[in-house]
């Protein structure tokens, strides 16, 4: 399953996510759900997100920029935990409440003048970062980033709004941002008023652009509306002027994505940024995000559990099927057994019955050669078919004739090396032999007999 970045914007009692692709951040599914607590702001991030456990998604959301402040700060030095240490010290000098009822972050160091750089410090109430990140710890929802507005929707929009103005509209808060090379370098938030008609929202917008502009010197650069409370009607009052409305273009199976869900698609943009980019991430320290690894370990656990009872099932199986064939192992032994008593009653069955039944049966077709039971008949016949083999006129005397099941070997003495050249040819012409070979033969030392032996292969049956 491909890992995806997801961006959960809560506006009211209204929540909206976005999933991202992470590989090419290509828009894949948008979610709405009203909700009226937070174990039901839970399930509806379940519900829609699905598997929120997945080892790889990233997940980011935002904290409110009412109620937090945000300093630029100066540090004669860049190193962040040099500016983690004193980050607090510096902030409550310039805070008119007490630090210690707030958590502080900052994003990366940019160098100011001389030996000197600026930081960017925000400060958001323990209360509002404990509820966020309880309910989604509690939910077991791994949220790894929670950013600020409005900094978490700039930097996500930072390709498609690198300078501009970008008014984020919800139902509980409007941000308004002065957006420098994808940064926010000034910001005006303004509590949402049900009672405001869409006139006098247009003409809070262009107020409060007007105002970020004059103090930053700049001309009328675009202004970027997203956020549920961007209407038709709000559109058609901004664009007959002389400045550049635009919404940024997001499309899910090719259709344009509605602002009210631009926010949640910034937040996912801002969920695949590098951790390496110092931005704004109240989720470190004591809130650091610890459920995904819980959660991972959870699963490990199933999935060795699984795993393990699958190699029992398969051990079980194997020493089953082992125990099977040993018993039908030793039955068929006991059978070799028996069938060896009744065939050979007088010997004793040894380990080897197989190997002891062919001992047996080579010895019972010996003793059946031997008596005329054998392939080539009996000693007898085998006699008959030497004597008349032999030529008459050939005088022949055998002193030893050796028999086995393969051959038989004569020894003897006879007139002349010719004589035994012609037995030897007149025995290979019997059926019963194969081959006549002589092996030895010498002339006497009165030179009036040859002493010769002889050697018969059996021809093979058939």
């Amino acid at each position: 399953m491909e890992r995806r970045t997801i961006g959960i914007h809560i506006d009211g009692d209204t929540l909206r996510i976005a999933i991202l692709a992470q590989d090419d951040q290509r828009l894949i599914a948008l979610g709405k759900q009203r909700f009226g607590s937070t174990e039901e702001m839970a399930a509806a991030v379940h519900e829609i997100v699905g598997s929120t456990s997945i080892f790889g998604d990233r997940l980011a959301t935002a904290l409110p920029a009412l109620g937090t402040f945000v300093r630029r700060l100066k540090f004669p030095f860049a190193d962040t935990r040099k500016i983690e240490s004193t980050l607090s010290f510096e902030l409550s000098s310039q805070l008119p409440v007490s630090i210690d009822e707030y958590a502080v972050d900052f994003q990366a160091p940019v160098p100011a003048e001389e030996n000197l750089y600026r930081v960017t410090a925000a400060a958001v109430s323990i209360d509002a970062l404990e509820k966020i990140v309880e309910v989604f710890d509690r939910a077991d929802i791994p949220v790894h980033i929670v950013d600020l507005a409005p900094f978490a929707f700039v930097r996500g929009l930072r390709e498609h709004i690198p300078d501009g103005i970008l008014a984020s509209l919800g139902v509980r808060e409007t941000t308004i941002a002065l957006v420098t090379a994808g940064r926010v370098s000034d910001y005006r938030v303004i509590p949402a008023s049900p009672a405001a008609t869409v006139q006098e929202t247009a003409r809070m917008l262009l107020r409060e652009s007007a105002s970020l502009q004059h103090e930053a010197h700049t001309g009328g650069p675009s202004l970027t509306l997203i956020g549920p409370e961007v209407t038709p009607e709000l559109l058609d009052i901004l664009r007959p002027g002389t400045r550049r409305v635009e919404i940024p273009r997001f499309t899910l199976d090719h259709r344009e994505v509605e602002p009210e869900y631009l926010p949640a698609v910034a937040l996912a943009l801002r969920a695949a940024m590098s951790a390496k980019q110092r931005e704004f991430n109240f989720r470190r320290g004591r809130y650091a995000l610890k459920n995904e690894w819980s959660t991972l370990k959870r699963e490990m656990i199933a999935a060795a559990s699984i795993l393990l009872l699958s190699i029992l099932i398969v051990a079980g199986t194997g020493y089953l099927n082992y125990a099977h064939k040993a018993a039908r192992a030793e039955q068929l032994q006991q059978q070799m057994v028996t069938a060896f008593r009744e065939t050979f009653p007088g010997a004793a069955p040894m380990v080897d019955i197989p190997l002891q039944m062919r001992s047996k049966i080579t010895e019972l077709r010996q003793q059946a050669w031997q008596i005329g039971s054998g392939p080539q008949g009996s000693v007898l016949r085998v006699l008959q078919e030497i004597s008349s083999s032999i030529p008459a006129e050939v005088t022949l005397d055998i002193r030893d004739m050796n028999f086995s099941a393969e051959s038989v070997r004569l020894e003897g003495v006879s007139t002349s090396f010719e004589a035994i050249n012609q037995i030897a040819r007149s025995l290979e012409q019997s059926p019963l032999f194969a081959q006549a070979q002589i092996a030895d033969a010498k002339m006497s030392l009165d030179g009036t007999r040859v002493d010769f032996r002889l050697n018969l292969s059996f021809a093979k049956p058939g």
